[in-house]
């Protein structure tokens, strides 16, 4: 995956067992996919805990944000609950394993995980900001929001 070129589509369940596929969000809205290591971790905590703060903002650029890490549903229902609900979908890249995180090459095979990465995708379904992080805390919300605010309103 490179900038520019047309996001990885898929279709895979969130916390609540309702199916996502990036294509539903084209022409709509932009999306920014956060991928977590390992759900119930400190640094993933932190980072989907982020996200929750700044959701409203996130929102108001017409942004819908897509948690995603390799664990279960079952994992994503407890984790999001344990989390006071997140108001934004965290995905299961559970089975088959790492599909969604390998077509976005960031899958690790040794750790079956994915990376820590966020992608920022536009209304069009073009991919514009890739970033892979070693940890949760170099995530620059801020930053990440002056992106999509950057982002053509149109359609």
């Amino acid at each position: 995956m490179k900038i520019g070129s047309s996001a990885f589509d898929f279709e895979i369940p969130d916390q609540h067992g309702q199916i996502h596929k990036l294509s539903d969000y084209a022409g709509k809205r932009n999306i920014l996919l956060s991928f977590h290591i390992y759900s119930f971790t400190k640094g993933c905590t932190n980072q989907m805990i982020g996200f929750r703060t700044a959701y409203p903002e996130f929102k108001q650029l017409n942004t819908e944000i897509l948690g995603i890490s390799c664990d279960s549903q079952p994992t994503q229902t407890a984790y999001s609950t344990s989390l006071g609900n997140l108001p934004y979908p965290v995905l299961s890249d559970f089975h088959p394993k790492g599909q969604v995180s390998k077509g976005y090459k960031i899958y690790n095979e040794e750790r079956g995980t994915s990376g820590r990465a966020i992608f920022i995708i536009d209304i069009k379904g073009l991919i514009k900001y890739i970033e892979i992080y070693s940890r949760a805390e170099d995530i620059d919300i801020e930053n990440l929001l002056e992106v999509i605010k950057d982002l053509p309103r149109q359609k």
